[in-house]
Parts: structure tokens; sequence; C-alpha cells
């Protein structure tokens, strides 16, 4: 009687924990109002992009920061997942410094565009970003990518409040889990079939 209990609660278990990592991955998290983000980057209004990316660096890493909208379909939230921020300059797992320097290890902020798959030099693949704003003009230099981590990928849940340690997971780029960088690649393919290169746009809550 007691093994049959201790097996159902134990199925039970296993059924909610399944169905939390599943829901986490598939339903997109409220986000920025993009309108408000139209209104203040001019270049998306001149860009034919289907999808944009809201990077928000003010929100917990540990919570959904990364927002895709579909610009085509009134601004619809079609993805949201986490993203961690570079551990150089001053950043804390709480709060990021910002830096546009070679070798800073810090995240920029501004206005990136996608362009396209490259591999790093450990050999993973990696999504190329050019920066258009003052704040991230040097991103081609210092090799800013968006790219797949194990860190960002190990909690499926989201966690208030909560930050991820400072780790060499992210020295500058956009390290995501490998859930939210296979979806960005489909959305940043489907801007590529259209002949328009997806935009991101970080900022720091303002």
């Amino acid at each position: 009687m007691k093994k049959r209990l201790i097996k159902r609660t134990l199925r039970t278990i296993g059924i909610a924990f399944t169905s939390c990592i599943i829901l986490s991955f598939c339903i997109p998290k409220g986000g920025p109002d993009l309108e408000v983000f139209d209104n203040n980057h001019e270049r998306i209004h001149k860009s034919k992009t289907s999808y944009e990316i809201l990077v928000d660096f003010s929100k917990p890493s540990c919570e959904d920061r990364l927002f895709i909208y579909d610009a085509s379909n009134k601004g619809k939230l079609v993805y949201s997942g986490v993203v961690l921020h570079g551990l150089g300059g001053k950043s804390t797992p709480s709060k990021p410094e910002f830096s546009n320097k070679v070798g800073s290890n810090c995240s920029s902020l501004g206005e990136y565009t996608l362009e396209g798959i490259v591999k790093m030099k450990s050999g993973m693949g990696a999504i190329k970003l050019k920066g258009w704003s003052d704040t991230n003009t040097n991103a081609e230099v210092r090799g800013i990518y968006i790219h797949p981590s194990i860190m960002a990928t190990m909690l499926p849940f989201n966690l208030p409040n909560a930050n991820f340690p400072l780790t060499k997971a992210s020295e500058g780029c956009f390290a995501v889990s490998y859930h939210t960088y296979h979806a960005i690649k489909k959305y940043m393919n489907a801007d590529k079939s259209a002949n328009c290169k997806t935009t991101l746009i970080a900022y720091d809550g303002e």
C-alpha cells in the first residue's frame, strides 16, 4: 500500500515538474510595451524586419528579459526567455555595467541587427551582431554574439528577484538557453527569407 502511494506521489511530482518545464519554455512572459520603443528608435520604423527582439537588462537575470515580437502582427509577443549579462567592469549578478570598450567583457546597450550564423573560437555556433548605436559600435570587433549557454539552460523556471552568478558564460555576449537560441534562429531565418534582418535592442529599463 505504501509503495503504491509513493509511486503515485512520485509520478504526480514528475508530471508536474515536466509540465512546469514545458510551460516555462512555451508560454511567453509579459514584456515591455513595444510601441514605446517603436517611438524611440527611428531605425525600426525604416527597417522591414518582421521580428524585433527587446532585451531589458533592468530585470533580474533569472527572469525572462529577452522578448521577441512579431511586428507584422500588431507587435504580438511570440517568445520570451532568460539572457545573461557580461561579467566585466563592476558588474554584479544583479546589476550589469555597460561598456563599448574592447576587452571590457561588459554588455553593451543599443540597437543591433542579426547578421547570420558564425562559429566562435570554441567551435560553437552563434549569431553575429552588428551594432548601430554609439554605445555598441565595437560589437563586431569585440565578437559580441547571441550564443547558447549551459548556464542559462540549466534553469527551467523563472525565479522572481533572483540572479545568475557571474561566470564566463557571458563576456559581453547575449548568452541564452539552447531553446531560446533555436527560437531566435527560427525567427531570424524567417526575416532572412523576406530579405530583411532581425533587430535587437538592449536597454536598461529606460
